[in-house]
């Protein structure tokens, strides 16, 4: 038992019985891959967390080996926890991997899209622990971050009758977008020697961690633009009839 999608002269088949072998989306997570590749920023930062400072008395002690900023009629110092990210995929072609798992029918006029996506992003981490000015432990580290994603796009198909002959016309949409931290390796061993470099290291995990799940809404929104600007209205390298002709036949 099939179903079929048929748009003007674009028309697949996707099987719906249990007991067909699966669709092969080889070709489609190709073209997902090249999309992904196309639209990547070179680099990504978080600064987030950086910059922070507390009003001071100015009897402190030690004032002149404090870093201070006068702010008004009050004085302020570098407190607590600074840390910077900055991350970026190196050899995407290596290190991203998207793979489609499933693509259906939902309504008359929308299908689903459930994509796969591991990859190695490496980051540079900084991160300055202040008490009140100053500077305790500054400490920097390069690693390597496998993460994974599974998203779930929604996608609207329509014809631009403004076109003639009409035109396929693909409005993608992400669903659900949700990020993991698998794995954290730092490049050329410990930050520092001992239990100081592990807990410098669980921290930088931990910030990471952190970081992953806080921008997911920014990856969702960036995703979503990225495939509109890639294939709407079969502009740009990846066109919708491409798509269409990638998808599994039968």
């Amino acid at each position: 038992m099939y179903f079929t999608i048929g748009l003007m002269s674009c028309a697949f088949t996707v099987p719906a019985d249990a007991k067909a072998a699966p669709p092969d989306y080889t070709e489609f997570s190709r073209i997902a891959h090249a999309i992904a590749v196309k639209q990547l920023p070179k680099q990504f930062e978080d600064t987030s967390s950086w910059g922070q400072r507390i009003e001071i008395p100015a009897n402190l002690p030690f004032m002149k080996r404090r870093t201070v900023v006068r702010v008004g009629d009050r004085l302020e110092a570098p407190h607590g926890a600074w840390r910077k990210l900055r991350g970026k995929i190196e050899e995407p072609d290596k290190n991203l991997k998207i793979v489609v798992k499933d693509f259906k029918k939902l309504n008359s006029s929308t299908y689903r899209l459930v994509v796969d996506v591991d990859t190695t992003v490496m980051c540079q981490v900084e991160w300055q622990q202040w008490q009140k000015g100053l500077l305790l432990l500054p400490a920097e580290a390069t690693a390597d971050a496998n993460l994974t994603a599974a998203i779930v796009c929604d996608i609207a198909v329509s014809l631009n009758f403004k076109k003639v002959p009409p035109a396929l016309v693909i409005e993608p949409k992400i669903a659900e977008l949700g990020l993991n931290l698998v794995e954290f390796k730092v490049r050329g061993g410990p930050i520092v020697p001992g239990e100081i470099g592990q807990t410098l290291a669980a921290e930088f995990k931990s910030v990471l961690r952190t970081v992953v799940k806080a921008t997911e809404p920014m990856v969702k929104d960036y995703a979503n633009k990225a495939i509109e600007q890639s294939i709407r209205d079969g502009k740009g390298t990846i066109s919708a009839s491409e798509i269409l002709k990638a998808l599994p036949k039968k």
